[in-house]
């Protein structure tokens, strides 16, 4: 007697590594995740990525990103443009002993392997809390770029989990969380000793006046394009310096008039002088203009009188 299993939906179905759920679940995504069910659903046959990006709704670059992704974690492994099960897929990923994790220039693109990561989170609360609440932040799973940078801003840099987290809060709300300026500020950070809690509250105080003050700035001064680093060095100063926009806008218009263009240089200058005597608003301003209008006058006076009394004396004396 002859029998037929019939799993209905099931009929057709597809293996799945359970090394992916196993290890990679929390730490995949969903554009990951959706690339690789396409590719085992559709084993056999050719693929091409525009054809995976249409299929998916998944954006080519996030595509290649994802295959690397793949590769990158032993579930597949590309050969010649094949997509094959990788050789090391066998061996559980939590049975390998733990491997020190690489070092890396912050300057350089990250390149965190993602079963390093998943270790990582896994095996470290901070970083698992730091990971989730990322996810929160930016509303989605995180991407791998994004992964490594926090890998490179804890394991690399040495900022504290918590720290990085107040970091990576401070450029989402500024628009600027990418991973090239999340490493950038960490970087700075390191360099400054900000390493605590209450360090990196009194950073982002800072720096969230320093935006403000730069927005006001760049409307005061009419510019269009963004500040150099070196603008941004001295408009910092100024920014400690407790100017009122009349001050500023003063040293602006004296810029203009002495150097017929905006230079930061020279209006540095100019209120670096103004430090020294004190002006720090548009009444002190105005009262030191008058003293100096004033000092002028005399000197004048003082020099026609002395050259009267000059040209009188030689009368007599001829």
């Amino acid at each position: 007697m002859n029998h037929k299993l019939n799993l209905g939906a099931w009929n057709s179905v597809f293996a799945v590594p359970s090394a992916v759920v196993d290890n990679y679940i929390k730490l995949a995504g969903g554009n990951n995740l959706k690339v690789l069910l396409f590719i085992l659903r559709n084993a056999g046959g050719e693929i091409a990525v525009d054809e995976v990006s249409a299929k998916t709704g998944v954006i080519s670059d996030d595509v290649k990103d994802a295959l690397l992704f793949w590769e990158q974690t032993g579930i597949l492994a590309i050969r010649e443009d094949e997509l094959t099960p990788s050789d090391t897929l066998i061996e559980s990923e939590a049975s390998r002993p733990a491997a020190n994790y690489k070092k890396i220039e912050l300057e350089r693109d990250p390149h965190f392997f993602p079963k390093e990561i998943a270790r990582a989170v896994r095996n470290d609360k901070g970083m698992d809390f730091l990971f989730k609440e990322c996810e929160r932040i930016f509303g989605r799973p995180l991407k791998h770029n994004e992964q490594n940078s926090l890998m490179v801003i804890t394991e690399d840099v040495g900022i504290p989990a918590e720290c990085a987290l107040m970091l990576v809060e401070y450029c989402a709300s500024c628009g600027k969380a990418t991973p090239a300026y999340m490493r950038k500020i960490a970087k700075d950070w390191h360099e400054r000793e900000i390493l605590t809690i209450n360090e990196a509250e009194n950073e982002i105080k800072i720096l969230r006046e320093i935006n403000s003050f730069e927005g006001r700035l760049k409307r005061l001064l009419e510019m269009k394009r963004a500040f150099s680093e070196k603008e941004k060095t001295i408009i910092r100063r100024w920014s400690s310096g407790n100017y009122e926009e009349e001050i500023l806008y003063a040293a602006y218009q004296m810029t203009l008039d002495g150097a017929n263009e905006m230079s930061f240089p020279y209006m540095n200058k100019i209120l670096e002088n103004w430090d020294k005597d004190g002006i720090k608003n548009k009444e002190q301003l105005e009262e030191s203009q008058k003293k100096s209008k004033k000092n002028k006058k005399q000197n004048e006076d003082s020099k026609s009188s002395f050259d009267i009394d000059k040209i009188w004396q030689n009368i007599i004396e001829k």
